[in-house]
């Protein structure tokens, strides 16, 4: 009885807590790859989408319009793990962590990959015999800029003590 007669206190079911700075970085580090690729995407799809193209390029524009569902899905995507990295509970931040480290892998060898094209290809030898495009010294700094920002992300979002 002396229970229920007991004063109710009034405190909020749950207090919002800031994330730490670590996750903080992560989260926007994954979320400024995103909003590149949208980016990308949107320039991707005015560009193709204009009508004031030669007939030569009408192939090229389609493909721009074609990718821009794909770049969109891919760079909202990478927001939602952004959100998942700096306010996600620790199986979601654990989970995206460790997608952001496979991307961070993938991206570092295909900077290797296009490194070694690149290098093979200014020895003379044409490792995709010929008439292929060949990576670009501005492609093979993208690659290693991104498996830079998703191993960090990856890192600092990752570890850490779970917050309360």
């Amino acid at each position: 009885m002396t229970a229920l007669a007991a004063p109710i206190a009034h405190r909020p079911l749950s207090v919002p807590t800031t994330p730490s700075v670590p996750r903080l970085i992560g989260g926007a580090l994954v979320a400024a790859i995103g909003i590149a690729i949208l980016s990308i995407a949107v320039g991707g799809y005015v560009v193709g989408s204009t009508h004031l193209h030669v007939a030569s390029q009408a192939d090229e524009a389609a493909r721009l319009v074609g990718t821009t569902p794909a770049l969109v899905a891919i760079g909202l995507g990478h927001l939602l793990a952004a959100l998942a990295l700096a306010r996600g509970r620790d199986l979601l931040r654990i989970g995206a962590a460790l997608v952001a480290g496979l991307m961070a892998l993938v991206a570092g060898l295909m900077a290797l990959a296009a490194a070694s094209s690149t290098a093979m290809f200014a020895a003379g030898v044409d490792p995709f015999g010929g008439g292929h495009a060949h990576p670009s010294p501005g492609a093979l700094a993208l690659l290693v800029v991104a498996a830079l920002a998703y191993g960090t992300a990856a890192v600092v979002a990752g570890s850490g003590p779970a917050e309360g």
